[in-house]
C-alpha cells in the first residue's frame, strides 16, 4: 500500500469538500486500513469497532469484507492518503465510486474497479450488500454517474 501523509490535517475534513456522509465513512475506513496494513497491524477489528460507532454492525462487517475481498483480489498496492487528509487518490475514488453506483449502473462499477483487482464481480456484490445496509442505516451513498448537476444542466440542449 502506498500512503500519502499530511500530519497536519483535520480529521473533519478527511477527503474533499463535498462528500456525503457516507462517503466520508468509507474514505475514512479505507484510509484506516491502509494505514494499520502499512504500520504491519491488522486492521479487521479496530475499522469494523470503528464503524461500528457510525453504523451497524452489519454495515461494519460488510466493510471489512469489502477490504479483504479487495486485498485478495488486487492487482497493485492501493494508493490511499493518511486519514485527514483533504485529497482523494484515484483508488480510494474508485472503491468510494463503486460502491455508490453498483446497484444501478453495475457495468460502471466493473468498470471502475477493473485497474485495481483481477475479479471485479464477488467486490461489486459486497459493494451492492454495503450500499444497501449503510442505507438502511440512514448513510445513503450518491450515484455519481456524471458531473454536478449544474454542470450537467447547462449541457442540456432544448
Amino acid at each position: 500500500m502506498i500512503v500519502a501523509h499530511n500530519p497536519g490535517a483535520d480529521p473533519a475534513a478527511t477527503g474533499p469538500d463535498g462528500l456525503w456522509p457516507a462517503e466520508r465513512l468509507l474514505l475514512t475506513g479505507i484510509r484506516v486500513w491502509g494505514r494499520l496494513r502499512v504500520e504491519g497491524r491488522c486492521p479487521h477489528e479496530t475499522v469494523r469497532a470503528g464503524l461500528e460507532l457510525v453504523a451497524s454492525p452489519r454495515s461494519a462487517a460488510l466493510f471489512v469484507a469489502f477490504m479483504d475481498r479487495y486485498e485478495r483480489a488486487c492487482l497493485k498496492p492501493l494508493e490511499v492518503h493518511c486519514p485527514c487528509c483533504p485529497g482523494y487518490s484515484a483508488d480510494e475514488q474508485r472503491l468510494v465510486l463503486a460502491c455508490g453506483v453498483g446497484p444501478v449502473a453495475g457495468d460502471i462499477a466493473r468498470r471502475l474497479l477493473q485497474p485495481l483487482v483481477s475479479d471485479a464481480a464477488p467486490l461489486l456484490a459486497i459493494g451492492r450488500s454495503l450500499n444497501a445496509s449503510l442505507a438502511a442505516d440512514g448513510l445513503e451513498l450518491p450515484v455519481r454517474l456524471a458531473d454536478e448537476p449544474a454542470e450537467r444542466e447547462a449541457r442540456v440542449l432544448h
